[in-house]
């Protein structure tokens, strides 16, 4: 290798990694810790868990197995079995499923609306909205 050829390696190595850290500040400045993580089925709500406190709204029963308010876990029915999902700490995440990979528990915490939990093979989707605050009009839209 040429000297200009590691100096090209280094400098794209130090722009990649500055380029990573940016991403991951802006994805935890991102965080909806008063927000609420949406629990669908096949495109359909069916719980709501408040990150705030971990309280619940539970929209569709059927769907819904049980929930532990001790331990801050709810599970829902999913395509191929029932899907655990766990509260902690402002965020939720899967702890238990039944899929080939097991991608949406391998996903981990989440609390941003960026970063949606997907358990596909249970056609599950877990995604986070952000408190919308009040509802009065800022200064540009009057």
């Amino acid at each position: 290798m040429k000297k200009s050829d590691i100096i090209l390696i280094t400098i794209l190595a130090v722009v990649s990694i500055i380029a990573y850290i940016l991403m991951r500040q802006f994805l935890n400045s991102t965080n909806a810790e008063d927000g609420t993580a949406i629990v669908l089925y096949k495109d359909n709500p069916v719980l709501e868990i408040y990150l705030i406190d971990g309280s619940f709204n539970i929209i569709d029963e059927d769907k819904v197995v049980s929930i532990d308010e001790d331990n801050f876990t709810y599970v829902v029915t999913g395509v191929n079995g029932d899907v655990v999902i766990e509260y902690k700490d402002n965020r939720v995440r899967v702890i238990e499923e039944i899929s080939p990979k097991h991608i949406c528990r391998i996903q981990g915490w989440s609390s941003s609306p960026l970063t949606p939990i997907t358990c596909l093979p249970n056609n599950v989707v877990i995604i986070i909205e952000a408190d919308k605050g009040d509802d009065d009009p800022d200064d540009i839209t009057g």
